[in-house]
């Protein structure tokens, strides 16, 4: 559950490893799966790529040195305030002109956290900043230096090199672009091949898998047109961690520094969702004293009601209903809380819900009653019997459908 990650990610900030000197890893294939090319008119770049999933959605990384394989699972907790002040080790700088969407405020915070050796980079952004590290090093790389313009943020420059100083400038702009579209938006996008480098395409599959790990999916030597993205580009911050740690002091520092109480995660949940990964009320009571918007929507347009049932609160369920929560609001697919709680068989909150005025709305031909007669819960389906029966989707919650899907 989405809930125990965030536990998982943010609960405890682990010991950083020591960095290697040295590092030596094999990719854990003997026969690597053969690849093959993509036309221009059957993908989406028009420019010809090469598949290289099955050698970097299949194959398992190691490592020979045992610091290297600490560093590369090191990550959970991070917030990546320990990178700020590293310097790459090619000083060199290229301008880059890079644009991303954001939600109207970028937040400090992680872009990507890597949690299994198969992931090569860390991406966090901090003091205006895109710091990217290698994971299997703990070592910064790149640093990209960022201005926002409200609805976008500018990439302006890039210091350092994914290679020696003597890498080419395009190149680099093209792979820094891929890294931010493979880790942080966590969209497919062809990494850029060097100049020669198409003779063999296992042996091309190969590198791309050392360089970007089971994030790789496709490759090309060609230039492409860019697009920006239409996704926006968010990070799970400081604020959000320090609500999923139930640290309010920091909450208020980072509120106090600006950060909508509102604003989206990297996962595209809202303070309120990641309020649920702690045991205790007591972080959601501050931030809806915050003015945290009770009904506040996820990407997906879940509310964090829907998320309460789904943690399996009662104590934050009722806490969130008598704030005024919608108890029939429904997510983009059209489902209510009231859905979840047939679905999951919980009988408390179920029937808290139908207290407050709960409806059983038919959606995709599924009910709170089928639901809960699917799933063996005889006591719901009771409990529902003794109400009205199911009405029409416009007695329900209007279904979210002001953000796009994700």
């Amino acid at each position: 559950m989405v809930w125990d990650k965030l536990q998982r990610l943010f609960g405890v900030r682990p010991e950083a490893a020591r960095k290697p000197e040295d590092v030596r890893s094999t990719e854990d294939a003997p026969e690597p799966p053969r690849c093959s090319w993509i036309e221009a008119a059957d993908n989406p770049w028009d420019v010809r790529v090469l598949d290289v999933r099955p050698v970097t959605h299949t194959m398992t990384s190691t490592s020979a040195d045992p610091n290297c394989a600490a560093n590369a699972v090191s990550f959970a907790g991070e917030d990546g305030l320990c990178f700020v002040g590293q310097v790459p080790p090619v000083q060199r700088t290229i301008d880059a002109s890079l644009r991303f969407p954001i939600d109207g405020f970028l937040a400090d915070g992680v872009l990507f956290i890597p949690q299994a050796m198969e992931h090569k980079w860390a991406l966090f952004y901090h003091g205006g900043k895109i710091i990217c590290v290698r994971s299997w090093l703990r070592s910064v790389r790149l640093l990209a230096s960022v201005v926002s313009h409200g609805t976008h943020v500018e990439v302006t420059q890039i210091q350092g090199a994914f290679g020696g100083e003597d890498e080419d400038a395009e190149f680099t702009r093209r792979l820094f672009d891929c890294l931010m579209h493979t880790h942080a938006l966590d969209t497919v996008c062809p990494i850029p091949l060097p100049a020669g480098m198409t003779a063999d395409p296992d042996s091309v599959a190969l590198w791309c898998m050392s360089l970007l790990g089971n994030k790789a999916s496709v490759a090309t030597p060609h230039p492409f047109a860019r697009r920006d993205p239409e996704q926006p580009l968010r990070t799970h911050s400081l604020f959000h961690i320090a609500v999923a740690r139930n640290d309010t002091a920091e909450v208020e520092r980072q509120l106090a520094a600006g950060v909508p109480v509102d604003l989206l995660a990297g996962d595209g949940l809202g303070a309120l969702h990641w309020a649920m990964a702690s045991g205790q009320s007591d972080m959601l009571k501050f931030l809806l004293g915050k003015g945290a918007a009770v009904d506040g929507r996820s990407v997906q347009g879940a509310t964090p009601l829907m998320n309460a049932v789904q943690s399996r609160s009662l104590e934050k369920a009722v806490l969130l209903l008598d704030h005024g929560a919608d108890v029939n609001a429904r997510d983009r697919r059209g489902f209510t809380a009231l859905h979840r709680a047939a679905d999951l068989g919980l009988f408390d909150l179920a029937q808290l819900l139908v207290q407050r005025g709960g409806v059983d709305c038919e959606v995709s031909g599924q009910t709170a009653r089928s639901l809960a007669q699917r799933g063996g819960h005889a006591d719901i389906v009771a409990a529902l019997d003794a109400k009205a029966g199911p009405v029409s989707p416009a007695a329900c919650g209007r279904a979210d459908r002001t953000l796009p899907l994700q």
